[in-house]
């Protein structure tokens, strides 16, 4: 029983803490996006909104599968990451710079190792 609650201790710190992380890395995310794309400000509106209902599903998954370890929870959140990014790229970015888009998107860490 000590091990479960220590496990479970873990889990909760780790959550705890990548939350903590995650909003700033959006927000450098964004603010990369709409300067190199010089997006409008109907189109960085836009973008936000993409950017909140993605943190909204980020933090369901992670309700979903608070005991459960992270490699449970990495393809849901590696399916979701693609979803944003494709809505992203077919929303917001303009056509004629969705090449450009689409050279710049790197590979992501969805979960650090600790």
């Amino acid at each position: 029983m000590a091990m479960a609650w220590f496990l479970a201790g873990l889990a909760a710190g780790y959550l705890i803490s990548s939350r903590q992380a995650e909003p700033a890395a959006w927000m450098a995310d964004a603010e990369h996006l709409q300067e190199t794309f010089q997006l409008s400000a109907k189109r960085r509106y836009v973008l936000n909104q993409v950017l909140d209902h993605h943190d909204r599903e980020l933090q369901e998954i992670e309700r979903r599968h608070f005991a459960q370890t992270r490699e449970a929870m990495e393809p849901e959140i590696r399916a979701l990451f693609s979803r944003t990014d494709a809505t992203i790229r077919d929303t917001i970015i303009p056509p004629a710079q969705r090449e450009r888009f689409d050279e710049l998107r790197r590979p992501r860490v969805l979960i650090p190792e600790r």
